[in-house]
């Protein structure tokens, strides 16, 4: 199911580019036409290696995506004839054709993955070797695999999609084509989060919540102890406020890629700089040092945190202790109710009572 399979079916692929060719022109971000085969959802395949291969393109959402304006051939750079090839992995560091307009060069994601490689999830430590269990660390597509798309509006009103007033002011100079909705969208999309605060936490939970992933890197169960504050509570009854696990591992002013360990000095989970992180304007602004004090991530282990260890050992003998006695009581009294005349030990007077 090789190069093979796209030979033997090449005649299918230019009689469909033929009837594509009589029913419109592709778009100027298609070239190739790529979108005409890749629509159907059933458009998939097995590799070489028994993995299965989905080359589905929803094409509605990624009209309304970030790389709307992005040509196929600009990431997909093997491919130049149809019927293609097996297609290259895309290399996301790849200098596509868009202008990054603060610099005047050709844009790239290369910054990000700098940033990325540097922080807490890079594959390289300090010394630029690979770390042990290298697989466990992200990549692009292991946080980005998915489009979530949430339409935004910064004008009057709570209403979902784009503002026509925004696009009107665009509009003013921005007239040829669809630049101003697609500008628009882009740049509005990017001032606020993309990702509810669920899917943030489910996302890191994918790797954060395999108890096997944290017994290789000896991690403590962060996302076991973050469901039980009231952070996690209130993000279950819809609120869109509530830190998530960005709002706390990030550094104010520094980008959601670079995260650093909480042993680091510039941290934002350090000792040092937690109630920092705690009191910005969007959480407890007016908040003590002592907040900073309570720990989020505590796990009842009792090699790391003896103290919370003991103190639950502790509380739940009390609580049973006192479960316990209540029982008893609770018993003692129903037996005396059900057998009111019943006694263990009788005296001499009971004896007479009961001959006569």
């Amino acid at each position: 199911m090789g190069a093979s399979f796209f030979d033997k079916r090449g005649i299918i692929f230019h009689a469909a580019l033929i009837l594509c060719g009589m029913a419109g022109v592709a778009s100027a971000e298609d070239e190739l036409n790529c979108v005409l085969c890749h629509k159907h959802r059933g458009l998939s395949r097995i590799d070489e290696n028994g993995n299965f291969r989905l080359f589905y393109i929803n094409e509605a959402l990624f009209e309304e995506g970030p790389h709307v304006r992005v040509k196929c051939m600009d990431c997909h750079r093997d491919i130049n004839k149809v019927p293609h090839d097996p297609a290259r992995k895309v290399d996301c560091t790849t200098e596509c054709h868009l202008t990054e307009p603060s610099g005047q060069k050709n844009f790239s994601h290369k910054p990000v993955s700098d940033l990325l490689a540097k922080s807490v999830h890079g594959k390289l430590d300090a010394e630029g070797n690979a770390k042990k269990n290298e697989q466990d660390y992200p990549s692009c597509k292991d946080c980005h695999e998915e489009p979530l798309y949430r339409p935004l509006s910064f004008f009057k009103g709570k209403s979902y999609g784009i503002s026509e007033r925004g696009i009107s002011r665009c509009k003013t100079c921005h007239r040829t084509g669809k630049f101003a909705e697609s500008f628009y969208k882009h740049v509005t999309s990017r001032l606020q989060k993309m990702r509810k605060p669920s899917e943030i936490v489910g996302i890191c939970a994918r790797c954060h919540g395999d108890k096997e992933f944290q017994q290789r890197h000896k991690l403590d169960d962060v996302v076991t102890s973050y469901k039980e504050t009231y952070h996690w509570k209130a993000i279950r009854f819809g609120s869109e406020e509530t830190p998530d696990c960005m709002d706390c591992h990030v550094v104010k002013g520094e980008g959601v890629h670079f995260i650093e360990g909480k042993e680091s000095p510039t941290s934002a989970s350090n000792k040092n700089n937690v109630a920092t992180t705690c009191r910005t304007s969007e959480c407890h602004a007016k908040a003590s040092e002592k907040l900073a004090d309570f720990r989020v991530h505590v796990t009842y282990d009792k090699d790391k945190y003896p103290m919370q260890y003991y103190m639950l050992i502790f509380f739940t003998a009390l609580m049973a202790g006192v479960m316990y006695f209540f029982l008893i009581l609770i018993i003692l009294e129903l037996l005396r109710r059900l057998f009111p005349n019943f006694c263990f030990i009788k005296s001499a007077d009971d004896d007479r009572h009961s001959y006569k």
